[in-house]
């Protein structure tokens, strides 16, 4: 039996893709509908197949936007939320923004029927900007809200608090990646919420995995990838984050190791690659120019989105991966960092109960400073450190390439 889902909020592929690729692969009974599915990157792969979009009606007529104007002007949600904006945030402003937002929101769903044809509506990222049509699904249809991790640690104003609070009431299922987040969940938004929340990693992009391990052994592969990005050819190759928003600390970390025993040893990468703009690049651009050049190190600053295998050949030309950001949820960076034998440094504050469950190999500091320590132990015994994180592989293979969360995900969307 068909089983119709309408994916809405945040429609980026790298976290979609995954996970409704294999969730049809595993139940070729659901029929997905995505109509704000973007991709990530201008080069990143886009996995369309999945979606069945061509019937969801995107031009609207004027006599939708009317009847959305009376819709809006008889709902209690309506009015609660506009008089929060004006009266409790005191935003005039953002209040003609929401009610915009929220007709033309509404004037979508009249043209689509309500998309009363659906059975399951599935949010993605807890925030307000992505939950507006969470107050116009149909009765008795189920809801299901997913965290994707630093929508839930990194948002902290008022007026979010209030609207995601309301959408968790309304949803039948909430989801989270960890343990960890589920606590800060029930925490944050009530503990009523128990009996909602089901904990579920995404699946992961297996083709990754698969160009990584095919390329293992490729020392040609690995070493003209080195030549074409300026890594370097016989150093110690070190990535510093994972993107380039600054919620990496980045020069937290560059400025913990200025005061390395061996800089010699060590050439420092930062990759401006996504999560910052054009005009925030060229500014924070210099600040890493200065910071990496008081380390007497080597270094380079890149600005390139790797996918395929250009991607799998990054992760194996990384030594060592120190991933120290404010807030993350379960990073496929660090994965796959793992699985390619890399050193990986991460920050203790961060919930990664999963990856030790996992019986996962890494280094953990408490503070910036213990990483000049971990540099210099790493630069005295690289090869057995290297040696020791051989065991990581088998066991990202064990723990999270299978078909469980796959299956988990199937049973959450029924």
């Amino acid at each position: 039996m068909q089983k119709k889902i309408l994916v809405l909020g945040l429609g980026q592929n790298n976290f979609l893709s995954f996970l409704y690729g294999a969730v049809k692969k595993k139940d070729s009974d659901f029929f997905i509908s995505a109509p704000f599915f973007t991709a990530f990157n201008n080069t990143s792969h886009t996995d369309s197949w999945m979606y069945s979009n061509d019937k969801i009606v995107r031009k609207i007529s004027f006599v939708c936007y009317l009847k959305s104007a009376f819709s809006c002007l008889l709902s209690k949600h309506f009015y609660q939320t506009l008089f929060f904006i004006l009266f409790v945030e005191l935003k005039f402003s953002k209040t003609l923004h929401f009610v915009v937002k929220q007709m033309q929101a509404k004037a979508f769903f009249i043209a689509n029927q309500n998309f009363n044809d659906y059975d399951i509506f599935h949010f993605h990222f807890m925030q307000y900007s992505y939950l507006k049509e969470v107050f116009m699904v149909p009765k008795n249809k189920k809801i299901v809200c997913t965290f994707w991790g630093s929508d839930l640690l990194r948002t902290s104003d008022i007026f979010n608090f209030y609207f995601v609070k309301k959408a968790l009431n309304k949803a039948t299922t909430i989801t989270c990646q960890t343990a960890e987040l589920r606590e800060v969940i029930l925490s944050k938004y009530g503990r009523n919420l128990l009996d909602k929340i089901e904990v579920n990693m995404f699946p992961l992009e297996e083709s990754i995995y698969q160009l990584m391990k095919s390329n293992a052994t490729e020392v040609k592969k690995i070493s003209q990838f080195k030549a074409q990005f300026n890594y370097s050819p016989d150093k110690i190759n070190v990535l510093i984050g994972h993107n380039g928003s600054i919620f990496n600390n980045h020069l937290q970390i560059i400025n913990a190791l200025q005061h390395l025993r061996d800089v010699q040893q060590f050439h420092l990468i930062v990759n401006l690659n996504y999560a910052i703009t054009e005009n925030q690049t060229i500014a924070y651009k210099n600040e890493l120019n200065a910071a990496l050049t008081k380390t007497n190190c080597s270094y380079t600053i890149l600005e390139n989105f790797f996918s395929g295998e250009t991607l799998a050949l990054s992760r194996l030309a990384t030594d060592v991966f120190v991933h120290a950001p404010v807030s993350d949820a379960i990073s496929s960076t660090m994965l796959e960092m793992l699985y390619a034998g890399s050193v990986v440094i991460a920050g203790s504050w961060l919930p990664y109960k999963t990856f030790k469950n996992a019986q996962l190999k890494y280094h953990e500091i408490v503070e910036f400073e213990d990483i000049s320590k971990i540099f210099n132990a790493i630069a005295l015994h690289f090869n057995e450190e290297k040696q020791k994180m051989q065991t990581n592989t088998l066991a990202v293979e064990n723990y999270f390439l299978n078909d469980k969360i796959a299956t988990k995900w199937c049973r959450i969307l029924q």
